[in-house]
């Protein structure tokens, strides 16, 4: 799989299928930018070991997902433990 960027007006974006004589099921959906923090004290495995789907399940369960703006407070406030949380940054569908 390919990720494609496009740039334009959300209106231009949305109808870009119209244009390219698709349909809605085939358009590329926009992307965002997510921060997984995974305790490595609350888990057997080594974080290097665990793929990204498994990773984005730990974090969950953790309740450690941010966007970008929202863990940049969290590591300004301190809740981001840099001697036991690693993380990952993985793009992921935007949902609405």
């Amino acid at each position: 799989m390919k990720t494609i960027q496009f740039t334009g007006t959300e209106e231009k974006i949305e109808n870009l299928h119209l244009a390219l004589g698709i349909s809605d099921n085939d358009m590329p959906q926009q992307s965002e930018t997510r921060v997984y923090l995974v305790d490595t004290i609350q888990t057997d495995k080594h974080h290097s070991e665990l793929t990204d789907d498994e990773f984005q399940t730990l974090a969950e369960e953790q309740g450690r997902v941010y966007t970008i703006k929202g863990f940049t407070q969290a590591f300004n406030y301190e809740e981001v433990n840099s001697f036991t949380d690693v993380i990952r940054f993985i793009n992921v569908i935007k949902t609405s």
